[in-house]
């Protein structure tokens, strides 16, 4: 008998700028506050949720026991685990705890090869947010809802994955697999459909569907100078809407596009080849007049993009966050030119 064990688990974060609209001013006033990326891998979830660093965590542990190459017995264990969201007034700090919703662990899918299981989990984070309704006295105090699933399939002869399947449209959400390394994170962040949709309904739990664009996470490399830049906040930011190309959001050589939000496709000669996820560094100054020839970069889904200087970061970052773009065109047997 041979016992495989696996786990995944989703980290939910608020990116710096990601409030939109009125509810920014508390962010700028310094009264709530934007959130550090979590580490790449092996995240202390426990220290991160006391420091108030994470909004909440949702995770998932199984193990399937195999004899003979057939699954004879399962199980899993885990949870959600909310964090409090601290607020400064003046010298004095408040600490509003989260509300948790139920944990939602839908039967196991068995099969004599894999296991796949699921678990959703979050809550009501612990402060009210205004939503206006149409009728007096035309505004609600309501705390909104965050939320992920994630499944876990176990395999047979050993092996695992991970996905994220459904999520709150915000805050953005951070997938880790079995090894505690960072794998996939959730694409699109919807402020205003997340307070919007809050004040009617608790997604999953009233048994209203959710879905959530991911993608890939980028090179190491690629990740640590975008995390850079964005905590940094020393960018000024455009939008692209969905189906419009980068070059109609033109910058100069001496700067560098970063994908703040949404999902960009890179096509060779008008075919999509590569799709780029939030934390794609696109830098003009070192493509070639081929590459202008033949590559474009379009949005798929309405994309906000931040504009930095390039003269303040690191250059060799660049150069391998290049590489990084040219090893995934040789993934998809494509020349980058």
């Amino acid at each position: 008998m041979t016992r495989i064990e696996a786990s995944a688990a989703c980290l939910s974060w608020i990116p710096p700028t990601a409030v939109e609209g009125a509810f920014r001013l508390p962010f700028g006033l310094g009264i709530a506050h934007y959130d550090k990326p979590p580490p790449d891998a092996a995240p202390d979830i426990g220290a991160l949720l006391a420091a108030d660093a994470i909004r909440f965590a949702n995770q998932l542990r199984a193990w399937i026991e195999v004899h003979d190459g057939r699954i004879v017995r399962h199980g899993m264990t885990g949870g959600g685990r909310l964090g409090s969201t601290t607020v400064r007034l003046g010298s004095h700090g408040l600490t509003f705890a989260g509300v948790a919703l139920p944990n939602l662990t839908p039967p196991a899918e068995v099969c004599p090869d894999r296991v796949r299981f699921s678990q959703t989990a979050g809550g009501h984070t612990g402060i009210p947010v205004p939503r206006r309704v149409t009728h007096p006295p035309f505004w609600r105090l309501t705390a909104p809802v965050a939320w992920s699933t994630i499944t876990l399939t176990l395999h047979a002869d050993g092996s695992s994955e991970a996905r994220l399947t459904g999520a709150s449209p915000f805050p953005r959400h951070y997938l880790y697999g079995s090894e505690g390394v960072l794998t996939h994170k959730s694409a699109l962040l919807r402020y205003h459909d997340w307070i919007s949709e809050s004040g009617k309904h608790a997604a999953p739990w009233d048994d209203v569907p959710g879905t959530v664009a991911v993608t890939p996470v980028n090179s190491e490399g690629e990740r640590s100078l975008a995390n850079s830049i964005l905590v940094s906040e020393a960018y000024r930011q455009h939008r692209l809407p969905a189906g419009a190309l980068l070059s109609e959001a033109p910058i100069a050589d001496s700067e560098v596009h970063l994908l703040l939000d949404g999902i960009l496709i890179i096509e060779i000669d008008h075919e999509p080849a590569v799709e780029a996820g939030p934390g794609a560094i696109f830098d003009p100054a070192l493509r070639t007049q081929e590459s202008r020839e033949h590559v474009t970069v379009r949005a798929r889904t309405a994309c906000r993009l931040a504009v930095v200087r390039r003269d303040g970061l690191d250059e060799q970052a660049l150069l391998g966050a290049a590489a990084a773009q040219t090893a995934r065109f040789a993934a998809f047997g494509e020349n980058p030119r």
